[in-house]
């Protein structure tokens, strides 16, 4: 495993990286408000009465968190108080930053209100540069109250909106859940760069926003390959938004471009240098993959040759620490584990990854969809609050070149009528033309699973346990495309919503097997289908059914549910320690059949 040069350990924001930072994550006060009495009692204006510490990013109802509190709690408060030099400051400014923070924030330094943000799975942050200084002590005070209800025209992906855990939904997160962090900038800064992979030009074209003042400015950019300088750029800047390109033909390269692949995922370092006459005033690091992953008539291409996608579902759930990894090894190894289990891609399902899952996938080279995760409730907030959060996900994952694809919905969760109903038609068709409008290269996925509206891949979900039935079910695609063969599994789950059909483009069986195993006895525990009783039976059920997948020629590529347990769910497989149902060999070799 080769890392990038701008790499650093534990960095939340691995594609954009500056030296100067702070990782606030560890011990901070903490305080249940179940009567939502805190803001009324401005608790924000001293050390609040707390009689808890917890362990960010954990969230509380985690055993790592160090409260482990199962209990539903809307309102919480954190505390913590920070200790800097004037030195570290100097005349630059500071920005907070939560990797992700489930579902409305409200942040306070030193007593004065700072911000607020909606959504539970994104990056977002705040200048806090101003409320520090006005306390010269050389600590300030950072108070956090979070919000969290069970309402389900939110974004919630797998997290109840009951008071129990009920079939594949869990108990929720609230709250801090990723990295809360700190960095020095000037005020004047490379504020977003975004990088797309130009195939037909071998060129690589940059969108720049630069913040602050630009009088007298140059953006200098460096792209290089193995520590040796193969291209760069020098643009003066005269407006805080413009575009530029880079050619990146290489004649040490074999073939011009070292293009990113799952076998041979070469990485291109990017290093960025804002300058006023001589002086370095910002500086970045980054880093891209050089790749084409898109559609084509019935066909998945990658690297303008055909590719087959073996994906594996990944919910991204541990015992001890819910929907946040212990550590960053806890990421290496969950993508290694992938890797060795035979799949050359994830689907993360219904959760949007810490950024560092992404860094890692394109180090090691495996392809990642992104899918947003879902409401319940088809209501004008839904459309608010999706549309808003999806935004997010899109601008801040679109650098990643093992990005393969974007999945605003899944199983019409969100939109139960999308069926016949024409409003929510419109926003699954809404969402689609949004992301085409952000990224016009990678494939959209409207709805997965079934009643597509526009879908660059047309991906059906079948738990049919029998191979037999499966392959005899997708022997004939066009019937099953135009909705005449329905099974009993899936009923009146069509391909298509109403008024919208097939128009050739590739097909994949996104959502397969998910056979039922219990190796861990859980009372209560489900997979599809009749649980299988021996490892032999597991591995004769899922050579099977993957085998019917890849005998037919239609289908493009799969992917298995799932990496792992997960609560209830005994349908892995692997158990929830990550421990393998069966010798990891024996998977790949059904999976690489």
């Amino acid at each position: 495993m080769q890392h990038t040069e701008c790499y650093i350990k534990d960095y939340p924001r691995p594609q954009f990286v500056r030296k100067r930072w702070n990782n606030l994550n560890g011990e901070w006060r903490f305080a249940f408000d179940d009567g939502n009495a805190g803001e009324r009692e401005e608790w924000y204006k001293a050390e609040f009465p707390a009689d808890l510490t917890i362990c960010v990013p954990y969230s509380y109802q985690t055993l790592k968190s160090g409260i482990n509190d199962k209990k539903r709690h809307d309102y919480i408060w954190y505390q913590k108080d920070v200790s800097y030099s004037a030195e570290e400051l100097g005349g630059d400014r500071i920005l907070l930053w939560f990797e992700g923070c489930d579902y409305i924030s409200k942040v306070w330094v030193n007593g004065t209100f700072i911000g607020r943000h909606e959504g539970g799975y994104c990056r977002f942050g705040f200048d806090i540069t101003d409320a520090v200084r006005k306390d010269s002590s050389g600590t300030y005070r950072l108070t956090v109250k979070c919000e969290d209800t069970y309402d389900a025209t939110q974004p919630r992906g797998k997290q109840k909106w009951m008071d129990d855990p009920y079939g594949c939904w869990y108990v929720e997160t609230n709250g801090i859940w990723k990295t809360v962090w700190t960095e020095f900038v000037g005020a004047d800064r490379i504020e977003r760069v975004k990088f797309t992979p130009n195939k037909n030009t071998y060129a690589v074209d940059f969108e720049v926003e630069i913040c602050g003042n630009i009088k007298g400015v140059d953006l200098v950019t460096e792209i290089y390959k193995d520590g040796k300088l193969v291209a760069g750029n020098t643009s003066h800047i005269v407006r805080n938004r413009f575009s530029y390109s880079i050619g990146l033909a290489d004649d040490t390269a074999q073939f011009k471009i070292h293009w990113w692949s799952y076998d041979c995922p070469a990485l291109y370092d990017l290093k960025f240098y804002l300058k006023r006459g001589e002086e370095v005033i910002d500086m970045a690091g980054s880093y891209f993959g050089f790749r084409a992953f898109y559609a084509q008539r019935d066909s998945l291409i990658l690297n303008n040759g055909p590719t087959y996608l073996k994906m594996v579902l990944e919910q991204g759930y541990y015992r001890e620490s819910g929907m946040t990894y212990a550590d960053e090894q806890a990421i290496v190894e969950e993508l290694q584990l992938i890797k060795e289990l035979g799949f050359n891609g994830v689907r993360m399902h219904q959760k949007i990854e810490d950024e560092r899952f992404f860094y890692y996938a394109d180090i090691l080279g495996v392809a990642t969809w992104v899918e947003m995760p879902s409401a319940y409730e088809y209501r004008d907030a839904t459309v608010d609050k999706v549309t808003a959060e999806w935004k997010e996900v899109v601008r801040q994952h679109y650098n990643h070149p093992s990005v393969f694809a974007w999945v605003p919905i899944n199983e019409s969760w969100g939109v139960p009528r999308v069926l016949t109903h024409r409003r929510e038609q419109n926003f699954t068709q809404a969402l689609y033309y949004l992301t085409k409008a952000y990224d016009g290269v990678r494939p959209v996925i409207s709805n997965d699973g079934w009643e597509h509206t526009e879908s660059d891949i047309v991906t059906l979900h079948n738990y049919e346990q029998d191979p037999k039935k499966f392959g005899e079910f997708y022997r004939d695609l066009d019937k099953v495309l135009s909705g005449e063969n329905i099974s009993d599994y899936l009923q009146w789950r069509l391909p298509f919503a109403k008024g919208y059909e097939y128009r050739g483009q590739p097909v994949m069986i996104t959502e397969f097997a998910g056979i039922g195993f219990n190796i861990e006895n859980r009372n209560g525990g489900w997979g599809y289908g009749n649980q299988v009783k021996s490892k032999e039976e597991f591995a004769e059920r899922l050579s099977g059914l993957v085998r019917e997948v890849r005998g037919n020629k239609r289908i493009c590529g799969f992917c298995v549910t799932q990496v792992t347990d997960v609560e209830a769910e005994v349908n892995g497989l692997c158990d929830s320690e990550r421990k393998a149902k069966l010798e990891k060999d024996v998977v790949a070799r059904a999976i690489r059949q």
